[in-house]
């Protein structure tokens, strides 16, 4: 697959593996590269795809509206999953020792990558993965009718999919815009496939649907743990969906 988009890349000196970084719906790539560069200072390859929709595709008008946000959401979700495959694939870096690193909807973005390719890890901040979840949660709130089974917009749940790799989950416990139910719910269903160790959620007081200093250095410490790990190996049986 040919990349008709771009891809944003930042090297580092020295690096040991790489990051798939992903911003949030009606966020940018250009408005991540400093976050990058902290990242790649830890010795990591950073890459941050254009999406859908966002950044030079074809960016809405006004992303922020309840029915573009509602109709589309999830299908930048899926379509960004789908080209994760191909930005790997070109970025010189085995699968294994890929990390994604998502904010709010990159959170979901890097959870469905997980769910369906062998990376090593991954950090969700003010996201999640519990799809299903998320649905019924949002339309609650919207006072949309409930979401039937047969038209979930998403090819795999990413809470159908627990493994030992390391999740890091951040989140803020005010946020009004992801609730925090949503990651406590995917931390829950970890915990009681016995991941409890390698699935970690930090919840951070009186934060809404941000990103703190204090989750960066959080996410950095974490980071420099899970790097000293070897390469994920062993998930040849994974399909890619």
């Amino acid at each position: 697959m040919k990349l008709d988009f771009h891809v944003h890349s930042v090297r580092a000196s020295q690096p040991t593996g790489a990051i798939l970084l992903y911003h949030g719906w009606g966020g940018t790539a250009v408005s991540y590269l400093e976050f990058a560069q902290q990242l790649s200072e830890e010795g990591f390859d950073v890459f941050i795809p254009e999406l859908l929709r966002h950044d030079q595709r074809k960016p809405f008008d006004h992303p922020f509206d309840s029915e573009v946000t509602t109709t589309y959401f999830w299908t930048v979700v899926e379509q960004s999953i789908t080209e994760a495959t191909a930005i790997i694939e070109q970025s010189g870096w085995h699968v294994s020792d890929v990390m994604a690193i998502g904010v709010s909807m990159g959170g979901f973005i890097a959870h469905g990558i997980m769910a369906r390719q062998p990376i090593k890890a991954l950090v969700a901040i003010n996201g999640g993965g519990a799809y299903l979840e998320a649905e019924r949660q949002f339309r609650v709130r919207d006072g949309r009718p409930a979401i039937k089974q047969e038209d979930v917009p998403w090819k795999l749940d990413p809470i159908s999919v627990m493994d030992e790799r390391p999740r890091l989950l951040l989140h803020g416990d005010a946020d009004d815009i992801i609730p925090l139910s949503i990651q406590q719910f995917y931390h829950g269903t970890a915990v009681q496939a016995g991941m409890a160790q390698t699935t970690v959620l930090d919840v951070f007081p009186g934060v809404n649907h941000t990103v703190t200093d204090a989750m960066i250095k959080q996410l950095i410490a974490w980071l420099k743990h899970v790097k000293l790990q070897g390469a994920t190996d062993g998930l040849h049986t994974f399909s890619s969906q």
